[in-house]
């Protein structure tokens, strides 16, 4: 994840944005997370997700799959083949996963602002999926995601 956008990264007012990028046959936007309401510990925040999906060796068009499911107090029910160029709007609900298809990498741009006078990234992990986040800290970062060197690019 880049986080050019994010509150510690730009002074901005109301805006926050990152990108992502997901390996082909992999997830990612996961545990399933909310921001759509007004907490201690979560700031309500619309987002919404561009999609560039990178098409095949012989220019096979790629795809993905993205959710977004209910909570408390907020119904929707979606999950969102996606394709190159394509705009998947989350108004409320837990969000996530991104599936990149495997054999196409899947890059998309976070754009997120709510009606908070604090301009905060919280979130709420769902709390079947919660567990998850505490697993990270002791897997190595994909080497597809670290940047590269002039040699090796």
């Amino acid at each position: 994840m880049r986080n050019f956008g994010t509150p510690d990264s730009l002074e901005a007012a109301k805006i926050i944005a990152c990108e992502v990028i997901t390996p082909a046959g992999n997830w990612s936007s996961y545990p399933a997370h909310k921001h759509d309401e007004t907490t201690e510990t979560e700031s309500e925040l619309e987002e919404i997700y561009y999609f560039e999906i990178a098409a095949g060796p012989g220019g096979q068009p790629g795809f993905g799959f993205m959710r977004t499911s209910s909570s408390p107090g907020h119904e929707i029910e979606v999950l969102e083949e996606v394709h190159d160029r394509d705009i998947v709007l989350v108004p409320y609900g837990w969000h996530g996963p991104c599936v990149a298809a495997p054999g196409f990498d899947m890059y998309y741009l976070n754009v997120m602002a709510g009606p908070g006078v604090e301009r905060a990234w919280k979130i709420t992990d769902h709390p079947d999926h919660a567990w998850v986040r505490s697993t990270w800290e002791s897997q190595a970062v994909d080497p597809r995601l670290l940047p590269q060197t002039v040699e090796e690019a």
